[in-house]
């Protein structure tokens, strides 16, 4: 393999980082054309290194990498967002650290996914602009589960296919809504009316198709417990005080 084939560019993400050794970083990426990636970034943790300080999480990065034996190393890289100074904000930087982490856990490594890729990259400029960062919660994670195929439907049970009428509920073990006639009661499940379910099938609309930003409680409540029954481990929205179940 030649230096030219060994070496690449790639169009990253931030979605993490951990230390390695006494001096380096193992950088987790969300690349546009790779997928999701770890690199090494050598001597990223030196107070002089020039390449430490544009690896921010959630920051938008253009890099140079080489490939590795085991992992690949970050050569250069240059900053395309500057969203990090706004991002400092607690409650922005909880929101935005939210959503990385549920692209980590629910992305698997080594698949290209573009569009995931953009709903992220535009949702933390959103994130890092907003003064409620929380209510872009519902919509962000409903729209990262239709991007992976995993949105149910809002007007049909996801058992007998049959149109829903008042009452619903929302069974995450079961991936969607149930009518009456599913729904299995001993089980956790979230009550939804049509009013909720108009808003949870606008939250996971593409923006300009009549897509909701807002999303009232049960639909967010709805939405949580879905993303919770896939990621399959504790999640960090308790931290944002009044998210699921309170005004948003």
């Amino acid at each position: 393999m030649s230096g030219e084939e060994r070496s690449y560019r790639a169009d990253a993400l931030i979605l993490g980082a951990r230390p390695l050794g006494e001096a380096d970083r193992i950088v987790r990426l969300l690349t546009r054309e790779f997928g999701k990636l770890d690199a090494v970034a050598k001597g990223a943790r030196r107070p002089k290194s020039r390449i430490g300080g544009r690896l921010e999480i959630a920051g938008r990065v253009e890099m140079m990498l080489h490939r590795g034996r085991s992992l690949d190393v970050i050569v250069s890289a240059e900053e395309r967002s500057h969203r990090w100074t706004a991002l400092v904000e607690p409650e922005r930087l909880a929101v935005a650290s939210l959503a990385l982490e549920r692209v980590d856990v629910l992305c698997e490594p080594g698949e290209p996914v573009p569009e995931i890729f953009d709903l992220l990259d535009s949702s933390l400029d959103a994130i890092a602009k907003s003064e409620r960062p929380h209510r872009f919660v519902a919509r962000f994670s409903l729209r990262l589960l239709d991007l992976l195929g995993s949105m149910p439907p809002a007007e049909r049970c996801c058992l007998c296919s049959d149109m829903l009428e008042d009452r619903s509920w929302l069974d995450a073990s079961e991936g969607g809504i149930l009518d009456a006639k599913c729904r299995r009661p001993h089980r956790e499940e979230i009550a939804l009316d049509p009013e909720d379910r108009a808003n949870f099938a606008a939250l996971g609309r593409e923006r300009g198709a009549g897509a909701a930003v807002e999303a009232r409680p049960q639909a967010a409540a709805a939405i949580e417990a879905l993303i919770a029954h896939y990621c399959a481990r504790p999640l960090r929205v308790s931290a944002l005080p009044g998210y699921a179940y309170g005004a948003i």
